[in-house]
């Protein structure tokens, strides 16, 4: 098996063996599970005895016969890793399900060098992640893999993690190592410490969404029943500026005399719109304006449209019903809806 990493690590650390030292390396996972701290030590090399703080430990070479056994690597007292299990430590990260959406939420307390979700098959959640974050995060498949540990050891380790799960989900962060590495005698000549927080899994949590922006609130110009457009068919009109405020105040006042003064619109703040109903036989003909929302680029504006009941007793003259909004907003295009959902008109810059 080819470690290069312990192999460049002893042409850096310059570790060399001194006369009767027989080289060995070591590779060491720290698993914080939120119960428990567990180190994992693999050793390769040399077989020899090494001690760890009174203890001895015999590492030798034979087959392993556990699904824990990594090809090549040493056994440790006859087992084929060593392993420690201490107190737990502060969960590093957290992923759960937010809900309404079911998206994926990531919370981070410390950074976060990958993450990986197990559920139903691995998956790589998007990182790294800085200290004290959250984010909404995205899966994507991919099976995880570690710089500092060899494919076997990754294949030995997540076979255990899965083991455990009993059908729960699984969540692997890659973080620093948070406790110093073991020191054995003779030294190692080279030794990789890789740190995972394991999580079961996932919890739900309520994610407020953020609030809807307001709709428009526009301001009535104008309205009435005679405007100076003739045609039978509704019409919009939007103005982004004071020439195109002036047509449509003219189409919309050029039946009054003396013509109402134009009023002053902020350009770089708002838009003026209108609608023409269009030309009607009688009177009893009105708009309502009901509200606005605001979709991308896009006003709509709903009216109620009043018609004379039957038998009513009308004005025997032609009108012209309209409304002149002023409304917040650059928006382009503008359409009108009845409270149906029926477009009645439309228009855009």
């Amino acid at each position: 098996m080819k470690r290069w990493w312990a192999v460049l690590a002893l042409g850096l650390m310059g570790c060399v063996p001194q006369p009767g030292e027989r080289a060995y390396w070591v590779s060491e996972i720290q698993l914080l599970f939120p119960e428990s701290t567990e180190r994992w030590v693999y050793f390769y090399g040399e077989a020899q005895p090494v001690v760890l703080g009174e203890r001895s430990l015999s590492l030798s070479k034979g087959p392993q016969g556990s699904p824990l056994g990594v090809p090549e690597a040493l056994r440790i007292d006859g087992e084929p890793l060593y392993r420690e299990i201490g107190p737990p430590l502060p969960r590093s990260a957290q992923l759960s399900r937010g809900f309404p959406g079911g998206q994926l939420i990531l919370r981070a307390h410390q950074r976060v060098q990958s993450a990986w979700l197990f559920d139903g098959s691995w998956s790589q959640l998007a990182g790294p992640f800085s200290e004290n974050s959250a984010q909404s995060v995205r899966a994507q498949a991919a099976l995880p893999r570690f710089d500092r540990l060899s494919r076997p050891e990754t294949e030995a380790l997540l076979a255990e993690l899965l083991e455990r799960r009993g059908g729960r989900p699984v969540v692997l962060f890659e973080v620093e190592p948070p406790l110093p590495p073991l020191r054995f005698r003779p030294a190692p000549s080279a030794q990789q410490t890789t740190a995972l927080a394991v999580q079961y899994g996932l919890e739900t949590e309520l994610v407020l969404m953020p609030p809807a922006p307001p709709s428009p609130s526009p301001r009535v110009l104008l309205q009435g029943g005679q405007a100076a457009y003739n045609d039978p068919s509704p019409m919009a009109y939007l103005a982004a500026n004071p020439s195109q405020m002036l047509s449509l105040w003219r189409l919309a006042t050029g039946n009054q005399l003396p013509a109402p003064p134009v009023p002053s619109v902020d350009f770089a703040q708002s838009r003026a719109v209108a609608f023409f109903w269009g030309q009607k036989p009688t009177g009893g003909y009105s708009l309502q304006y009901m509200g606005s929302q605001l979709l991308g680029n896009t006003l709509r504006i709903t009216l109620r449209l009043n018609s004379p009941p039957p038998g009513a007793i009308l004005t025997q003259a032609l009108t012209s019903p309209f409304v002149v909004l002023e409304v917040p907003g650059r928006f382009t295009r503008v359409e009108f809806v009845d409270t149906g959902g029926r477009l009645l008109a439309s228009t855009g810059l």
